[in-house]
């Protein structure tokens, strides 16, 4: 049963301003800062409010059943494809984005009955509070409960609050961020390097972290520093021993399965050699100077810096004693990270999601080392971020001319989405078919709940000029011949993504392709500058 016919979301509206809505939700914020600032903390209360807080503001998003970046189009039909082929590599590759992100979202989409865009909203809901328990379990572990609240609160009132879309869509970066947060918790564990069950838990989370994104391995690797170090100094050979271990067992087992499956080889090529030479081209050095840029368009992440600049403050005017691993690692961290942000230097907004743990972690540590936290100094930190979400929602306002900018109602904004084009489609489709996008459209898949029946399902890398394109459209053909899709579609034109030259860019570019649809497959619909092409078996059944 699709979420847009449950009870709740039939009675449930957001307008563009609900007041009231929003008075509520700044009134949780108000009350978790004066939990913050009191002597005796209660962390239990505090956490089920910061997690009742993030969903109760990020409600409007997940009844906004549109997409919000073409990413969640792309990752959405990737889910909906491996529930009937679950073998990845074969049926779907994610490109940039690692295998978890879209096996994950097979979560919420059994949930909910469907794939549609609440489905994607939702998921990112659960990763962003996964990641702030484990974010803020760590920091209390660390530097006890007090700190732990004061740096955790600017960072929830950041994910609660933000209506960029960049920052509240289900993006790739979700997954191996909430990894990264239980890795630090991990370390963060007083008895960790005794644990058994702990250091297994780490290898096999390292080895996971980057089927998350592998663009997060510099993060990783300054993970993996600090764990050395921890090793050595506490001379923990026998936890290395089994997280090496554990990790070298799970990559075993991994190696086993695309093995068995075929598809060793296409991991090896299209998900290590082909990401490790995607990007603009630019060297770092080029790449870190557009990263002003990427936070300048994020307003709202500075609710994220801000705890560094006040901490900083306050450990110049009463500095204490600096635990000096955690500083180090909390600044590799940082650096890593912003490694991470800029290799590719396509400056996507969102990849601004690997620096909030390193920019909380920094900020603790600062604030771990001021002498004597007084009342006035926790006022600081906690009265300067609720005023800069008060300035931020005032600027957005003025801005947007609007309070709330994901306003929806059972019939509006809501319902599932279904285009024109996504029509035709649909009329032509019967259970079982795939659908095949040439261009990057893949929101056809998701408003007629059609599988993807090529693993490209956005086709910028079999169309651009670069060097692994013969390779990429190869694999094209391949899958092509294998599945017999149903349904064709050439969206080359001013509704696709990128892809807005059909002259050098629509399928006829591709002369393989040219051939293989002009044999088999027959026009049905030009319009809406989206030519629709059906098999022509299924065409002497249907219509």
């Amino acid at each position: 049963m699709y979420l847009s016919n449950t009870c709740m979301s039939s009675i449930v509206h957001f307008s563009t301003y609900p007041f009231l809505y929003f008075f509520l939700g700044y009134s949780l914020a108000a009350l978790l800062g004066l939990l913050t600032l009191r002597r005796q903390p209660v962390f239990s209360l505090f956490l089920l409010l910061a997690l009742s807080l993030l969903l109760y503001m990020r409600l409007p998003v997940i009844f906004y059943n549109r997409e919000l970046n073409v990413d969640e189009g792309q990752m959405l039909t990737q889910a909906m494809t491996l529930l009937k082929d679950p073998v990845y590599w074969r049926s779907v590759d994610g490109t940039t984005g690692g295998p978890l992100g879209s096996y994950f979202l097979l979560i919420p989409g059994l949930l909910l009955g469907n794939f549609s865009y609440m489905t994607g909203h939702l998921g990112a809901v659960l990763l962003i509070g996964t990641t702030i328990v484990f974010l803020t379990l760590a920091l209390k572990n660390w530097f006890g409960t007090r700190v732990a609240q004061l740096i955790a609160l600017p960072v929830l009132l950041f994910y609660a609050f933000t209506q960029y879309g960049d920052f509240v869509h289900y993006s790739s970066e979700l997954v191996p961020v909430t990894l990264l947060s239980i890795l630090v918790y991990l370390l963060s564990k007083p008895a960790f390097l005794t644990n058994a069950g702990a250091a297994v838990a780490f290898g096999v989370l390292c080895l996971a972290m980057p089927f998350g994104k592998i663009q997060s391995l510099p993060l990783l690797a300054a993970c993996l520093g600090y764990y050395l170090y921890l090793v050595v100094v506490n001379k923990a050979y026998k936890s290395l021993v089994l997280a090496i271990a554990s990790g070298i067992t799970a990559l075993g087992l991994l190696i086993l399965v695309l093995w068995l499956n075929d598809v060793l080889d296409d991991f090896l090529f299209y998900y290590i050699n082909a990401n490790f030479n995607y990007g603009d081209g630019g060297n770092w050095g080029q790449n870190l100077l557009k990263l002003p840029a990427q936070f300048s368009v994020g307003f709202d992440y500075s609710l994220v810096i801000l705890p560094l600049i006040i901490c900083s403050l306050l450990v110049a005017l009463n500095r204490g004693k600096l635990r000096s691993d955690l500083f180090l690692f909390s600044l590799g961290l940082l650096v890593m990270g912003i490694l991470a942000v800029s290799r590719t230097g396509t400056g996507y907004t969102h990849y601004l999601f690997f620096l909030v743990i390193p920019f909380a972690l920094l900020s603790a540590t600062l604030l771990a080392a001021v002498g004597s936290l007084h009342w006035s100094g926790a006022l600081a930190l906690t009265g300067t971020s609720l005023v800069t979400l008060g300035i931020l929602t005032l600027v957005h306002v003025k801005k947007e001319h609007m309070l709330n900018h994901y306003s929806s109602t059972p019939t509006f904004n809501r319902t599932f989405p279904i285009s024109p084009v996504g029509e035709i489609i649909d009329s032509y489709k019967q259970p079982g078919d795939d659908l095949v996008v040439w261009g990057w459209n893949c929101q056809y898949y998701v408003e007629t709940q059609m599988p993807q029946g090529v693993a490209e399902n956005h086709t910028i890398r079999s169309s651009f000029d670069h060097p692994l394109r013969d390779e990429y459209q190869e694999r094209f053909m391949e899958n092509m011949q294998r599945n017999h899709p149903a349904v064709f579609v050439d969206a080359v034109g001013k509704t696709s993504f990128w892809m807005q030259d059909p002259a050098t860019q629509s399928y006829e570019s591709f002369p393989a392709l040219k051939n293989y649809i002009n044999q088999g497959y027959r026009l049905v619909s030009n319009d809406h500058d989206v030519r629709i092409f059906v098999r022509n078996d299924r065409l002497q059944t249907t219509h």
